[in-house]
């Protein structure tokens, strides 16, 4: 379920990249890309609030109550994998967020 922001709510602003996405990295060279994920959104007591998907463009958002949250990047596998993190919502601020998912590759 993807909860729409709405004119001056509190919530979750972020962006998905994937990376790395080439074995070798050298200057110029882009290391990362967007990437389309579920996150799963709980509050401090360990329950599910809410789930968003990222685009294409790795975008993604929430409004949210002010309080604690723990986002949980989904994988189906091993790899790509994101570790989970805390952020903190304020009343009527949007907390930016980056989630930097792992691809394995190396």
């Amino acid at each position: 379920m993807t909860v729409p922001i709405q004119d001056n709510p509190s919530g979750i602003v972020g962006e998905v990249i994937l990376r790395p996405v080439l074995p070798v990295e050298w200057a110029g060279a882009p290391g990362h890309r967007p990437y389309e994920a579920v996150i799963t959104i709980m509050d401090a007591a360990g329950r599910i609030v809410a789930e968003v998907r990222s685009g294409a463009d790795g975008r993604f958002a929430a409004t949210l109550d002010p309080g604690t949250y723990c986002l949980r990047p989904e994988s189906a596998a091993l790899y790509p994998h994101a570790p989970p993190q805390t952020v903190v919502v304020e009343r009527c601020r949007r907390t930016p967020v980056n989630i930097v998912y792992d691809s394995g590759i190396r």
